[in-house]
């Protein structure tokens, strides 16, 4: 008999998502104090599920590109603060949603392993649709960058 106390509870992707509203962010005119609290709110949440380490998650070049140009855009100096959060939470939300892998020949040789492999890893890890400790780690870690740039130009700005 199984026992549901005991049952640990995972981040399903999709739930995560459903937390706010897409369509917000898409539409790419949050506030820095909305995306701000948006941002709190969605940490909060992730602290009441439980996370593993998962073999199957790969860092795909698709979301390494996202991530990168996220980091590149908040240590801009000139762009528009307003810009480059709603640019950047653009971005992450790309990265939470994790639709498509883009191109995973890259992946593969950086990894040194073969092109059916790290497709098969992919696609399981897809199919589960729950985030894993190496993801969450870096969801939590975009989170971080955003808050403290909104609270840096907001610093500066006062």
């Amino acid at each position: 008999m199984f026992n549901f106390k005991n049952k640990k509870n995972f981040l399903n992707r999709k739930e995560f998502v459903n937390l706010v509203d897409s369509d917000e962010i898409w539409s790419k005119k949050m506030t820095l104090v909305r995306t701000k609290e948006m941002i709190e709110y969605l940490e909060k949440e992730m602290s009441k599920y439980y996370f593993e380490i998962d073999n199957n998650f790969i860092m795909n070049n698709r979301r390494k590109g996202l991530k990168s140009m996220i980091e590149e855009r908040l240590l801009s100096k000139d762009d528009d603060i307003n810009d480059v959060v709603s640019e950047s939470l653009f971005n992450f939300w790309e990265f939470v949603n994790d639709e498509y892998a883009g191109n995973l020949s890259i992946t593969s040789m950086e990894l040194e392993l073969p092109l059916n492999e790290v497709i098969k890893r992919d696609d399981e890890y897809r199919i589960k649709g729950i985030i894993c400790t190496q993801e969450k780690d870096i969801i939590l870690e975009i989170m971080e960058l955003l808050k403290k740039y909104i609270d840096d130009k907001k610093e500066v700005k006062e």
